[in-house]
């Protein structure tokens, strides 16, 4: 069997990993602290010679269920560090025991199963193929998964993960077992990696350092703001920390860490003149800890 996705002479291995990062909420991010992970296996018709398959550990009220693509995430998670919650019997309600959880119900869930946060999301088994000029069967197998704090009532999501991998051979069942193994791998590995750098409080990382625009839709806005800021006497660095949809967050890094410093600098982008475009403070802020400004581009007269 061969892992490939772009043909060639030699079949070469084509992988790709997304990793979009969502921080709209402030939430506590500890290291090691214990995950639930919620993942719905899809298997889709024609992949193991059979109909659609539909698989989910917490289908049953008092066993767990645990599914191969739940195997191979748990030891790749451990392997970066992070330990699941694997309980060996649990009293799930009717109400959450079902596929496809929303992130709502999956915090709830959650805080059943006395986790800090919640893995929620689907991974989805498809067949490809058959792909010229070689003539293999491939399997597809596509994860998307999004991490919430455990008992959030709005189940917002602090993070999204999405992973893609194909793997190509001769029979697509005898494929699955692969592509669970290598989507399942680098799933775990994705996840596990960016909960271990996000130690210490997420949304709030440096205190109330962290600035937030909305609305940046061009690139040398952002750069006029950045260098606005640096321009400011000790203001050291202005680092882009995370990204959501809309939303930009930039980390203000002061000499000694002068919180003082911060907030003369939040009160100069607020009385600053820039050119095309002008900053408004969001009186009422989405993210937690977070000082949040509007972008709105100026009307320019004809």
């Amino acid at each position: 069997m061969k892992q490939i996705g772009k043909i060639s002479g030699k079949g070469l291995a084509l992988f790709l990993i997304v990793a979009a990062f969502w921080w709209p909420v402030s939430a506590t991010a500890v290291e090691d602290a214990d995950v639930a992970v919620l993942l719905t296996e899809v298997v889709e018709a024609g992949v193991d010679d059979g109909d659609q398959q539909i698989a989910f550990w917490w289908s049953q009220a008092d066993e767990p269920q645990w599914t191969v693509s739940d195997d191979v995430v748990f030891a790749a998670l451990r392997n970066a560090g992070v330990e699941p919650v694997v309980p060996e019997s649990v009293d799930i309600s009717r109400i959450y025991r079902r596929p496809g959880l929303s992130t709502e119900n999956a915090a709830q869930l959650g805080r059943l199963l006395d986790a800090d946060r919640v893995l929620v999301g689907e991974v989805q088994y498809t067949v490809l193929g058959p792909v010229a000029p070689l003539g293999y069967t491939g399997v597809e197998a596509r994860a998307v998964v999004e991490l919430v704090p455990a008992g959030d009532s709005e189940g917002v999501s602090l993070e999204r993960f999405t992973v893609t991998r194909k793997v190509f051979g001769d029979s697509a069942a005898e494929l699955l077992d692969e592509a669970r193994q290598v989507a399942g791998t680098a799933l775990g590995e994705v996840m596990g990696q960016s909960m271990r750098r996000a130690g210490g409080e997420v949304g709030s990382r440096n205190g109330d350092s962290l600035l937030a625009l909305r609305n940046v839709e061009r690139a040398e806005n952002l750069e006029k703001v950045r260098e606005r800021l640096l321009s400011i006497d000790d203001v050291e660095r202005v680092v882009e920390r995370w990204a959501s949809e809309g939303l930009i967050a930039l980390d203000i890094k002061t000499t000694g860490g002068d919180s003082g410093v911060v907030e003369y600098a939040f009160r100069v982008l607020e009385n600053h003149e820039f050119e095309g475009f002008d900053l408004m403070l969001n009186e009422r802020p989405t993210v937690d800890g977070v000082t949040e400004f509007w972008l709105t581009p100026r009307q320019t007269g004809f």
